[in-house]
C-alpha cells in the first residue's frame, strides 16, 4: 500500500472525466432553504457547470435537522418545481431529484414513524453525523433505520473528527452495510490536509462507494475542479467501485 501520509499527492496533468459518474447524490441547490444556494440564479449557474462537467442527474439534499420542516416538505417541492422550470427555460438538460441530508439525532426516529423521510432510488437515505462529537447511541439509530428498510449512505465520512484516526471504526460501519460517500473536494485539500489524507486512506482501503459534490456554492465547484488533477481521485474513478451511475 502506498503511504500517502508522508506528503501531498502529486498533481496529474490529465483532467479526470466526471461523466462516468452520471449522478451526483449530495448537493444543496434548493435556493434559500439552508446554507447552500441562496438564489434561483445561483442554483442555475451551479447546475449549468455540473452539466458541463458531465453530470446527467443531480439528487439535491437540503440539510434536515431536528427542528426543520416540521410541517412537511411542501416548500421544498414548490421550489424544486420552480427550479425545474428555470432549468428548462435555460436549456439545461439535467435531471434533478429531491432528497435530504439528515442529521442523525433524536428527531430522526419520529420522522421515520411519520413517514417523513425523503429517500431516493431504492430507499437510499443520506445521513450525516455531528462533525466533532460522537453521538450517543448512534448504532441503535442506524439499526432502527435499516430495520425500517432504508439503505444508508454516510455523507463525507472523511470529515468526522471522532472517526478520523481509527480505521477500525470505519470498517465497523462498513460491516453494518453502510455506504460511504466521500466529497470530491476533499481530494484537493479544500477541507484541510488531514481530511484529504483520510479521503485518500479510505480510497486505498477500498471503503468508498460513492462520491458527491456537496455543492453549496461556487467555492465547491472551484475546489471540485482542482480535485480533477488528483491521482488518488483518478485511482478511485478508475477502480470500478463507485456506484453513482447506478442511482
Amino acid at each position: 500500500m502506498f503511504d500517502f501520509f508522508k506528503g501531498k499527492s502529486k498533481r496529474v496533468d490529465e483532467v479526470i472525466d466526471l461523466s462516468v459518474l452520471q449522478t451526483d447524490i449530495h448537493s444543496h441547490f434548493i435556493p434559500g432553504v439552508d446554507d447552500g444556494s441562496q438564489s434561483m440564479e445561483e442554483s442555475i449557474s451551479l447546475l449549468k457547470q455540473l452539466k458541463e462537467l458531465g453530470y446527467k442527474k443531480v439528487i439535491t439534499t437540503p440539510h434536515i435537522y431536528y427542528d426543520s420542516y416540521l410541517d412537511g416538505y411542501d416548500i421544498l417541492y414548490k421550489k424544486l418545481e420552480e427550479l425545474k422550470l428555470k432549468l428548462e427555460e435555460n436549456n439545461i438538460d439535467i435531471e434533478i431529484v429531491l432528497s435530504g441530508e439528515y442529521l442523525l439525532d433524536d428527531d430522526i426516529k419520529g420522522r421515520v414513524e411519520k413517514n417523513q423521510i425523503l429517500s431516493f432510488g431504492e430507499n437510499y437515505l443520506l445521513f450525516e453525523f455531528p462533525m466533532r462529537n460522537e453521538p450517543m447511541g448512534y448504532e441503535e439509530w442506524l439499526f432502527d433505520l435499516q430495520l425500517s428498510g432504508y439503505n444508508l449512505i454516510l455523507a463525507h465520512p472523511e470529515r468526522y473528527t471522532f472517526l478520523n484516526n481509527d480505521i477500525k471504526k470505519y470498517s465497523k460501519l462498513k460491516d453494518r452495510g453502510i455506504l460511504f460517500q466521500v466529497n470530491i473536494a476533499s481530494f484537493s485539500g479544500y477541507y484541510g490536509e488531514n481530511i484529504q489524507k483520510v479521503a485518500e486512506k479510505l480510497t486505498n482501503e477500498n471503503l468508498v462507494d460513492l462520491v458527491g459534490t456537496d455543492c453549496h456554492g461556487q467555492r465547491h465547484i472551484d475546489a471540485l475542479k482542482k480535485s480533477l488533477h488528483s491521482p488518488i481521485f483518478k485511482q478511485l474513478i478508475n477502480s470500478g467501485r463507485l456506484i453513482n451511475n447506478k442511482l
